[in-house]
């Protein structure tokens, strides 16, 4: 077990924290916008909070890394959970069947593709993320329920003809006729818009630049296609970060997007690379 006196060694701004069992085993990675007072947190939760302890108990070495912000300390947290998979991280996993919903222009249906997808400009818009295909199919089948689209033409269900869902009024007929297929189509995509997934603004590479107050050094984050590639300390090195290992993640995404809706607020200046 750690000793206490030695969290004095944490840097007191923004960063992650790695805590490591034995034979440098990850337990767990943390992000915080005050380090050393976070990491001091889970020692005296430990007092009190039996759950806090176990994992106390079992921590032999801490490393740490500082970032410049908050932006950059939720980034780097979402990447090393899911390279060390930390045995009591849960929620930053990846997740690896991710699945999407994408209409292409001029189509009458969407079409079910990997999450693997979103990393390529395509035209049509992507709709809803989703662990795996049978629940983005539930989720398409409840909205069609909820809406009188008809499942057959959405391609959730095989068959020619009238569906059974005409028959006891839950389509409004675009598989018998009784409803245009350009209109269900303008339907179908209406209902889908608010799980509409953003697609990239920009023609490519985009580095964020993040400076604070309480940091002197800033930082430039390099995201392409709502994919994290990395941080460097100067653009120039930033320029060379690699996008080809690079895939979509989830939760780098909605992190993202909260902290692109308003990048001012948070000390943020984008260039495109």
């Amino acid at each position: 077990m750690i000793d206490p006196d030695m969290l004095s060694q944490l840097p007191p701004g923004p960063g992650v924290y790695l805590f490591y069992g034995h034979n440098r085993l990850p337990l767990y990675v943390g992000k915080s916008i005050r380090l050393r007072d976070r990491v001091r947190d889970h020692f005296r939760r430990a007092r009190h909070d039996h759950k806090a302890m176990r994992m106390v108990e079992q921590i032999q070495h801490i490393e740490w890394e500082e970032t410049a912000g908050d932006l950059g300390a939720q980034l780097r947290e979402a990447q090393l959970v899911k390279s060390l998979l930390p045995i009591m991280n849960r929620q930053l996993r990846k997740q690896r069947d991710l699945t999407t919903w994408h209409w292409p222009a001029g189509a009458t249906r969407p079409q079910l593709l990997s999450g693997a997808a979103l990393n390529q400009p395509t035209e049509g818009g992507f709709f809803g993320l989703y662990r795996n295909a049978s629940s983005a199919k539930e989720a398409l089948r409840e909205l069609a329920e909820a809406h009188q689209l008809c499942p057959q033409v959405l391609g959730l269900e095989a068959g020619k003809g009238r569906c059974f869902g005409s028959q006891i009024g839950k389509c409004r007929g675009a598989c018998c006729g009784s409803e245009t297929i350009s209109n269900h189509t303008q339907r179908a995509q209406t209902a889908l818009q608010p799980l509409q997934v953003n697609t990239w603004p920009w023609p490519g590479r985009i580095a964020i630049k993040e400076s604070t107050p309480e940091h002197d050094a800033a930082a430039w984050h390099v995201i392409n296609q709502w994919c994290y590639l990395g941080s460097a300390a100067t653009l120039a090195a930033a320029k060379k970060l690699d996008a080809a290992s690079a895939s979509f993640d989830i939760d780098s995404y909605r992190i993202l997007q909260r902290f692109l809706r308003q990048p001012d607020e948070h000390g943020l200046s984008i260039k495109p690379l």
